[in-house]
């Protein structure tokens, strides 16, 4: 009896109110946590540790315990982090729009006890932005500056020093500490039902937010490994996807990351691999170009693929540059911020039998009365400055309607 009626108080709480609950429960017990939803599914995944997450020195995806990875774009100040799946739950979204309603259930997947689940449950803390740090020196690019970094990178393209490169931006805004973390998570599902909807949270890594259009690594053991190129951005019009057009530049930046795909697969002289693409694919209001690679693992007797290859990709060219070495020099000396988490990948490892690891993008980091959001746009000699500062200003300006409601 007393399990029926927990699951009637449960029947009553919308998603919005399961995710602020667990969040704000992993504040007061210093745990990590991450909250995702996978590309079309109408599930959202809720994992806890709480230990608060555990350093990684190197990363080996065979060595690592089922659970959650973060990893920044460059290890020195921002380290790997791993979370265990010391609690898991899930949450089914009505499939047909994506919306919470007062039936949403959350379903205990795994637990530590029922004492630790009818504190979340019962829970009425609300998350505390003013624990979170300060953004200092977290200073918006000025337009003048990315330009100018732009235009220096076509001249280094056109002397040949990199083929391409991904220089990044930031923008700063303030907020009142009073976002709805839970309704922004729903919004962001419902904007972008084929992206990987991630919020993320531990005194190691901060308080993150996104939606990333791209994976990294799919790796499903024993059977196939995935990766993919993306690249090029456009607005998304009245057109169809299909009757969509591409400018020489556009598809030139694509090709550059399957090509670096590509070059990976000779590096292990891997041979047998499916390339579908490139397609057009939306993610929100934008418009992308994408080409999937696929491998049967069981077929080429590779089932350490996914770690061999998350070594070699990251960082993507999608994200850094081509050659990687020479782009990733640039991006040092010129951009004045710390990337930290973005750009770098995360997701969910050996859950069942899966490991799908995205690249952070389209994220931000929140703090303490402010937001930080990133983005970047790939150059190559064809690139014009200003229309490169325009595209990141359109990237920061979808996510920042979501986390501030507009």
């Amino acid at each position: 009896m007393e399990k029926e009626t927990q699951d009637i108080k449960q029947t009553q709480l919308t998603a919005e109110a399961h995710l602020n609950k667990f969040i704000a429960f992993a504040q007061k017990n210093k745990a990590a946590l991450a909250i995702y939803r996978l590309p079309n599914d109408s599930k959202l995944q809720l994992l806890c540790d709480l230990s608060g997450g555990n350093y990684i020195e190197e990363l080996n995806l065979e060595d690592l315990s089922p659970g959650f990875i973060v990893h920044p774009f460059q290890t020195g100040i921002d380290k790997i982090v791993s979370f265990d799946a010391e609690i898991l739950a899930e949450i089914s979204l009505n499939p047909a729009n994506g919306a919470s309603s007062k039936r949403d259930v959350l379903d205990w997947k795994k637990s530590p006890s029922e004492e630790i689940e009818k504190e979340i449950e019962n829970t009425n803390l609300q998350f505390d932005f003013n624990l979170l740090e300060n953004s200092s020196n977290h200073d918006s690019t000025l337009a003048s500056d990315y330009i100018d970094m732009v235009e220096k990178g076509i001249q280094f393209i056109k002397r040949e020093e990199f083929y391409k490169v991904v220089p990044s931006k930031i923008k700063n805004i303030e907020s009142n500490n009073d976002i709805n973390l839970g309704q922004a998570f729903i919004n962001a599902c419902k904007k972008y039902p084929n992206a990987f909807v991630n919020l993320t949270y531990s005194s190691k890594t901060g308080l993150w937010f996104g939606a990333s259009p791209e994976t990294l690594i799919e790796d499903k053991k024993g059977e196939y490994f995935k990766t993919m190129a993306l690249a090029g951005t456009q607005a998304k019009s009245e057109k169809s996807i299909a009757e969509t057009t591409w400018t020489q530049k556009e598809i030139e930046e694509q090709a550059y990351v399957s090509r670096y795909i590509i070059n990976c697969f000779k590096k292990i002289r891997l041979r047998d691999f499916d390339e579908i693409g490139p397609k057009t694919i939306q993610a929100g209001n934008l418009l992308h170009l994408k080409t999937t690679f696929k491998v049967n693992t069981e077929s080429v007797n590779f089932p350490e693929l996914g770690s061999v290859m998350l070594k070699l990709l990251h960082p993507t060219s999608a994200v850094c540059g081509m050659p990687k070495e020479s782009a990733l020099d640039f991006i040092s000396k010129e951009e004045k911020h710390n990337r930290g988490y973005f750009s770098g990948f995360m997701g969910p490892v050996h859950l069942n039998n899966l490991s799908h690891l995205f690249v952070n993008l389209r994220c931000c980091q929140i703090y303490n009365q402010s937001v930080t959001f990133y983005a970047g746009a790939g150059i190559t000699e064809d690139s014009k400055a200003e229309k490169e500062w325009e595209e990141t200003e359109m990237k920061c300006k979808v996510l920042s309607n979501i986390i501030f409601g507009i």
